[in-house]
């Protein structure tokens, strides 16, 4: 049966001397947020599942480094049959020759050794050599195992140049007016439908979405679940009528937000940060037009922002049921507004975001948390974009932060069954 549907009477003054006697409401929630925080964040699961993300996070990336470690290094071409003065003469033209890395090739000398021996000679030596080509009158690529096939259609391309040339000077032409000739005969490509977004290095860009995707989805859920068990923690083994004996409902809720916000934030962004920090120092990810930094300082103030937002709901609607059994039914709402941001910022971010109803929708407060750090990692949103979205946002916030203290101030008192959210909103209720 649930109790009579008053508000909770307020706790007679406190003697001087005891707590909460003249403590003011910026004191009752640094007391509260202090107390949660120090709770979360030295909890033995807390520490454990902190460690065990550094450990995944940085291994995986020094696993990555290790594993591609040779595929950003310049694509060695030595050339021979030849003297040293043939091979500068070509080295320009070879040298705009691009592998399949998207590296240029890197010209070697061999003039006068043995070619086999650079083939077959370590990696890491500096006389090694990935790609032979014999100068003569019908030019020879020779490799140790596997040919690298940009570099083969590009040298092939530029000594069939090479002959081309050499015909028409023979025959009393002028191989650059021919040459000028050939570059105006061939087509433009024009396209129908151009993308609107950069997709240069949408791998890497990819990457950097999902992993802050993710680690703000976590922040954000988990953190609500924490404060809606926390508050039916309390309310079914009733401490919470002695904690309102020395503090207000309010900076009960807005401590227990701040705590456990604090020390999520404070685990996930030191897991984002190594990251990071593990990604530049190694060189795994390739270079981007998108600063990690910033993304990375944007991320976490949307995180701070999006907790804030969806946190103070779950902590009213923990405060509607007495049981853990419970949780799950009263915020399972809150749970599909979660979830249903993350996935519009992956069918933003697949798609086209620069279509007029993702600008529109990221601005909207539940929303802007996830797709405002998908766009700027896609690289069509600027600092003005982001700034306005987040003035929208943190205008919202007294509105959310007012209605959900409302919810939990009448409903952390009542016990027995689920207290009707209607109920609780009503004016005889206040």
């Amino acid at each position: 049966m649930s109790s009579s549907p008053t508000a909770p009477r307020p706790a007679a003054p406190a003697p001087q001397g005891a707590p909460g006697a003249a403590m003011s409401r910026t004191a009752e929630i640094r007391l509260v947020a202090g107390r949660e925080l120090r709770a979360q964040l030295f909890k033995k699961t807390t520490l454990i599942s902190t460690g065990v993300m550094l450990v995944l996070v940085i291994g995986t990336i020094i696993a990555a480094t290790v594993l591609t470690g040779g595929k950003d290094e310049p694509y060695r071409l030595g050339v021979s049959g030849s003297d040293a003065a043939a091979v500068e003469q070509l080295r320009p033209a070879l040298e705009q020759v691009v592998a399949s890395n998207g590296l240029n090739v890197e010209v070697v000398d061999l003039s006068g050794k043995d070619p086999a021996a650079a083939l077959n000679a370590d990696d890491e030596s500096p006389e090694h050599v990935d790609m032979d080509l014999a100068l003569s009158a019908t030019p020879t690529l020779t490799v140790r195992q596997s040919a690298d096939d940009a570099v083969v259609a590009g040298v092939t391309g530029l000594m069939q140049q090479q002959a081309l040339s050499s015909m028409i000077a023979e025959l009393g032409g002028d191989p650059s007016t021919v040459a000028g000739s050939l570059a105006q005969a061939a087509p433009t490509v024009e396209v129908l439908n151009p993308a609107t977004a950069d997709q240069e290095g949408f791998q890497a860009r990819y990457a950097v979405f999902v992993a802050s995707s993710m680690m703000l989805y976590l922040v954000v859920l988990l953190g609500g679940q924490f404060i809606a068990m926390g508050v039916v923690e309390e309310k079914s083994s009733r401490i919470i009528e002695i904690l309102l004996a020395c503090v207000r409902p309010t900076s009960l809720l807005a401590g227990k937000v701040l705590g456990t916000g604090a020390s999520l934030i404070l685990c996930f962004g030191l897991v984002g940060t190594a990251g990071a920090v593990t990604a530049q120092v190694t060189g795994v990810m390739p270079d981007m037009d998108i600063d990690l930094n910033a993304t990375l300082v944007v991320t976490l103030v949307w995180m701070v922002v999006g907790y804030a937002i969806f946190s103070v709901l779950f902590g009213a609607a923990g405060a509607l049921v007495s049981r853990q059994e419970d949780v799950n039914g009263a915020t399972m709402p809150l749970t599909v507004l979660c979830v249903l941001p993350f996935m519009l910022s992956v069918a933003m971010f697949m798609g086209d975001p620069e279509q007029p109803v993702w600008r529109v929708l990221a601005c909207i407060p539940p929303l802007s948390p996830y797709l405002m750090p998908a766009r700027l990692v896609s690289g069509v949103s600027g600092w003005a974009e982001q700034a306005i979205a987040l003035v929208i946002a943190l205008a919202s916030l007294p509105l959310l932060v007012r209605v959900s203290a409302t919810i939990y101030t009448r409903a952390v008192t009542r016990m027995g069954s689920r207290v009707p959210l209607r109920q609780v909103l009503s004016r005889r209720s206040a």
